[in-house]
């Protein structure tokens, strides 16, 4: 037989139950969001530490092989020809520049348009191949490139 109070006890420990999952559900929420949110950062300052030493090296390596030639003029100098231009991309102990000049010009490595944020390039002639090393917060990228002369 029904008592005249339990169907009230019975609402309030439905409402309470309700009220506990709800919050238990949203903690647990809360916590996967906090979790993603931590492995997002990471992720994206791995991405953000690499991105200018891997995309300066590959910009490079590209230009080399769009020229007719490239010359390697000192460790942190790289001179390119072709199309009626020369192309000098250099490191101006901050960033990547890169300068273009007219055919017959004197090329200068001031005054150049900053390409990538690096904390340094190296670029050298390795066994008849060119070595484009670059270097931002800790993560180096290095990349060979075949000499292409026309």
């Amino acid at each position: 037989m029904n008592r005249p109070g339990s169907g009230r006890l019975a609402e309030t420990v439905s409402s309470a139950a309700s009220m506990t999952l709800f919050l238990i559900f949203s903690v647990c929420c809360l916590i996967i969001i906090a979790v993603a949110a931590s492995a997002y950062g990471r992720i994206s300052g791995n991405y953000d530490s690499t991105f200018s030493s891997a995309a300066a090296v590959r910009y490079i390596t590209n230009k080399i092989r769009a020229g007719e030639s490239a010359e390697v003029l000192s460790e942190s100098e790289l001179l390119l020809k072709g199309d009626g231009c020369v192309t000098l991309i250099y490191f101006d102990g901050e960033a990547v520049c890169e300068r273009l000049f007219a055919e017959g010009d004197e090329p200068v490595s001031s005054g150049g348009e900053k390409m990538f944020e690096a904390e340094m390039l190296t670029v050298e002639n390795a066994d008849g191949l060119i070595k484009i090393t670059a270097e931002d917060s800790g993560h180096s990228f290095t990349a060979y490139c075949r000499n292409r002369e026309k």
